[in-house]
């Protein structure tokens, strides 16, 4: 496995997105649980999945070294989903916007097991069991000049997802995500 630094600086120039690796479920059944449909699924890169706001909310969903992975361009609607995805399934999720608040969730079976802001904590500070990532934390800097690059690491490791900006740019299955109320 590769270290933070090596392995995931491509992800520092984007502003906002939300990555998060899912085990456990089949595609569709990720899909069901984020509220959209997976009979429509045209294929679309990250870049096309950006979300405006204004507009429609798009997710690239894929299967990714065993997992189910979803990624979303200034998106973070798996992340909020992380409890519902987990149940019956384990679930990492790493969240940025663009005002660099960002979020690392840990959940398995329904519960967040730990979460913790991995720009301002080097840890879990909270969930039902926040020791429990505490062996995929070595060597992990987080921080002001490591954070991203860490938490994209944390998620690799705790779930042998590995998010890579190839994959990202290729057209994958794409679904819309339902309006926000």
């Amino acid at each position: 496995m590769q270290e933070p630094a090596s392995g995931y600086t491509w992800i520092e120039p984007l502003e906002a997105y939300c990555f998060t690796a899912v085990l456990g479920l089949d595609l569709d059944e990720v899909i069901r649980r984020l509220g959209a449909d997976p009979s429509a699924a045209p294929q679309r890169t990250f870049d096309e999945c950006f979300w405006a706001a204004y507009g429609p909310q798009w997710a690239q969903v894929g299967i990714v070294d065993g997992g189910v992975l979803v990624a979303e361009h200034n998106g973070w609607r798996a992340e909020e989903a992380a409890e519902s995805l987990s149940v019956g399934a384990r679930v990492a999720c790493f969240f940025r916007n663009v005002r660099a608040v960002m979020h690392f969730v840990y959940a398995v079976d329904g519960a967040v097991l730990a979460d913790f802001d991995p720009l301002l904590e080097t840890r879990p500070v909270s969930g039902r069991d926040p020791w429990v990532l505490e062996p995929a934390l070595a060597g992990l800097p987080f921080g002001l000049f490591a954070a991203e690059p860490s938490a994209m690491s944390l998620l690799e490791r705790t779930t042998g997802v590995r998010v890579s900006r190839a994959w990202l740019n290729r057209p994958q299955r794409a679904v819309q995500l339902p309006p926000l109320h």
